[in-house]
């Protein structure tokens, strides 16, 4: 649902040839995904979360995973609240007007982030008055989780897969369905990182099956303290072996075209690889 760094592109103000660009390709709303199939699952609520979810038609969600509190990644998770209606907060639980059942939409994420959105979001989690709608969320450590013991969301297994984003430790997700022939198949999802653990690389090779897709951060030429570069973003990728690698998170140094022709000239035939835009779909 979004491709773009965390100024989106167009960045405001901006008249470079990216940002004034007739290709639709090269319009980027902040990170996000959504899993439509069989399960319903969003990663990250940016600033843009409202138009994401009206453009690409989402008409519910049974689970949010948040990769970290950066703003671009968290800021309009308010926005839940619509999907949350039938377990509404409700300061007068004797009134009959208003669902309470249930403990929230299920949001994952680590510790640290947690401890943010209870900070950044306080007013959901304290009570209120009558009047001020507001979100109803079930917070959940995602660090609880792992392959073992992976998050199960109708038919889909969800991993936690630590990242560094530069000191900031963030997570990515493995997500993966198995077939009715027994195969396992799934994405990885790994966005806002400038190191991919090794315990990391090889909990992805254990556990995915067969890695369709992998969607990774990807910036941009030049080296970045908190990002990868398309070099360093593609070094990961030789080491997962995915069908298809797909870089997200993209500035407006480079237009689609442009990084397209540059990532495919740098990974040679050994991996297919191609900027991320947004609304592409991916089947696995």
């Amino acid at each position: 649902m979004g491709t773009g760094t965390s100024h989106g592109i167009p960045v405001i103000g901006c008249t470079c040839k990216v940002c004034t660009s007739k290709d639709s390709h090269d319009v980027r709303y902040r990170c996000s995904a959504y899993l439509c199939e069989p399960a319903s699952i969003v990663i990250d609520t940016g600033p843009e979360f409202r138009m994401q979810a009206l453009k690409f038609g989402i008409k519910s969600i049974d689970a949010v995973l948040i990769t970290h509190s950066h703003a671009d990644h968290l800021n309009g998770l308010d926005d839940i609240r619509v999907f949350s209606h039938t377990e509404s907060v409700d300061p007068f639980p004797s009134k009959k007007t208003c669902a309470t059942e249930g403990r929230g939409k299920p949001v994952f994420a680590n510790s640290n982030t947690i401890a943010d959105i209870k900070n950044r979001f306080d007013y959901v989690f304290t009570p209120v008055k009558e009047g001020g709608g507001k979100p109803k969320l079930d917070l959940i450590d995602c660090g609880m989780y792992g392959a073992s013991n992976p998050i199960l969301i109708k038919g889909i297994e969800i991993v936690p897969v630590p990242l560094l984003h530069g000191t900031l430790h963030d997570s990515g997700w493995l997500l993966t369905e198995k077939k009715s022939d027994g195969s396992r198949h799934s994405i990885a999802y790994l966005t806002d990182c400038s190191s991919v653990p090794e315990e990391s690389v090889r909990l992805i090779n254990e556990n995915a099956g067969c890695l369709d897709h992998l969607v990774i951060d990807g910036l941009r030429v030049k080296p970045h303290s908190t990002h990868f570069s398309f070099e360093q973003a593609i070094d990961v990728a030789k080491k997962l072996s995915p069908e298809r690698t797909w870089l997200t998170h993209l500035t407006h140094d480079m237009s689609h075209q442009d990084v397209s022709d540059y990532v495919k000239k740098i990974a040679g035939d050994s991996l297919a690889v191609s900027p991320a835009y947004d609304g592409l779909v991916l089947e696995a």
